[in-house]
């Protein structure tokens, strides 16, 4: 073999290991805060803007006591000094049960004026095995054998205010004008069929015949739901009330019925942005049932906005992110009319 070939293996073998290191050593841990903004409409015009809520959005810890969970604990510490209206997260907090007091001790700190809700994902109902993460790359699995106790999960959240929506409908009577009534809806995880939309709505709105988009017909007003709203502001679908849902895995029938159920917005998680991301193209996967453009990212849709976070970890058997890092969110809703 020449030099010059055994200089061309050299250097590819070291920009392989450089970017081994770069998405398992460093991009996973290169946690960002990320600034959103919504404009909503009220119906109530008037002379200028104003902030009407600050929320800070966190999903997918994975939290495990690893280094990785080391660093997050950390970082969730540094947000603890701010001000929000809402806490809200998306699930996949934990895998194992086992975790749990350590969950407990890192959200103790945030605090928030009108309340902090969550709700749970996959990982919050089963810590996976290997072989069941092996099984579900090729078929979306809807059970798995390590069953977490997800009863004791909510209680403990419980005694540090997290309000855990497992198919349930909070209404916060509120004392900002514009916007009213805050109705919080928190969907169960669809993809382990903890879903159930009847008792979601069962308080807040009941369901009507027709109301419900499931696998079959979801595509007959998928061109309607994703179609972009130019103008990038979002009016009230009903006025004196904001409507909003917390739901982890973000497939395009649920979201259909939350279309169709007049929610202003949707704050999801699951995708952890794609988690892989290419330059100019964006994710390569969305992990679920919506298509790759809407992988992250804040979408003003017809009727609705959907904010889907990156999300802050990663599962256990994919520690890697690549050109997509973990972030938490604060998102301030401006008036705008």
């Amino acid at each position: 073999m020449s030099w010059w070939w055994t200089a061309v293996i050299i250097c590819v073998a070291v920009l392989f290991a450089i970017f081994l290191v770069y998405i398992y050593r460093f991009e996973p841990f290169n946690f960002g805060l990320t600034d959103i903004r919504i404009n909503i409409g009220t119906g109530q015009a008037k002379k200028k803007e104003e902030k009407l809520l600050t929320i800070l959005h966190l999903s997918d810890f994975h939290l495990r006591k690893t280094y990785k969970g080391k660093r997050l604990f950390d970082f969730i510490q540094t947000l603890k000094s701010q001000k929000y209206d809402l806490v809200l997260i998306t699930g996949d907090m934990v895998e194992n049960i086992s975790n749990t007091d350590y969950l407990i001790q890192m959200l103790s700190p945030l605090k928030a004026r009108y309340g902090k809700f969550a709700v749970f994902g996959v990982h919050d109902h089963y810590n996976k095995a290997f072989y069941e993460f092996a099984k579900n790359m090729f078929k979306r699995k809807r059970s798995y054998d390590a069953i977490n106790d997800t009863r004791e999960l909510r209680r403990k959240l419980k005694t540090i205010g997290i309000d855990v929506l497992s198919n349930e409908g909070r209404i916060l009577k509120m004392p900002v004008g514009d916007i009213g009534d805050i109705e919080i809806i928190g969907l169960d995880e669809p993809v382990v069929e903890k879903l159930d939309l009847d008792k979601a709505f069962s308080v807040i709105d009941p369901l009507k015949e027709g109301d419900i988009v499931d696998d079959s017909n979801y595509r007959d007003i998928g061109g309607e739901l994703f179609d972009m709203d130019s103008a990038c502001i979002h009016r009230l679908n009903n006025i004196g009330r904001l409507r909003l849902a917390l739901l982890h895995t973000p497939d395009s029938h649920v979201l259909a019925t939350l279309h169709k159920k007049d929610v202003d917005i949707v704050f999801s998680g699951h995708t952890h942005g794609g988690q892989v991301r290419l330059p100019l193209i964006g994710a390569i996967i969305s992990g679920c049932r919506i298509k790759t453009r809407f992988a992250s990212g804040l979408f003003y849709l017809q009727k609705m906005v959907l904010y889907i976070s990156r999300g802050l970890g990663e599962g256990k058997y994919s520690q890697f992110r690549c050109y997509c890092p973990p972030e938490a969110s604060i998102i301030t809703i401006y008036r705008t009319d």
